[in-house]
């Protein structure tokens, strides 16, 4: 079978998380902090505010809350930076949520979360 990339979960996410906004009150995004940048692209971003370690989507609901949810493949290991903001969120009592798997996998998972943490539009 062909490699699964991180790529692919989180594209699979995002249509899942767009289909769900229509029934669950909640917004999401992600921040591009995964590739090669150059050095100056890198610092200049760096200074912008991009935070290394930042998970994968960040969810909003109702009244100011927000949890993080990282993404990763079966083989996916979380880096120090993202581990440090793993505790960090643990410290804040931000829910933070690692989603680790196959497409499925993680589909089945974050859709879990998402019925668990946010209240249904009403």
């Amino acid at each position: 079978p062909p490699m699964i990339k991180e790529s692919h979960i989180q594209i699979a996410c995002n249509d899942l998380l767009n289909q769900m906004a229509n029934v669950y009150c909640f917004r999401h995004f992600h921040v591009p902090n995964e590739g090669k940048r150059s050095m100056f692209l890198h610092n200049h971003m760096k200074r912008m505010g991009l935070k290394s370690g930042c998970p994968d989507l960040i969810i909003e609901y109702p009244k100011g809350r927000i949890m993080y949810v990282e993404l990763k493949t079966k083989t996916g290991r979380l880096t120090p930076t993202q581990k440090l903001w793993a505790v960090q969120s643990s410290v804040y009592e931000t829910p933070h949520y690692i989603v680790k798997g196959n497409i499925d996998e993680c589909l089945n998972e974050l859709k879990d979360i998402i019925e668990k943490n946010v209240p249904k539009r009403s």
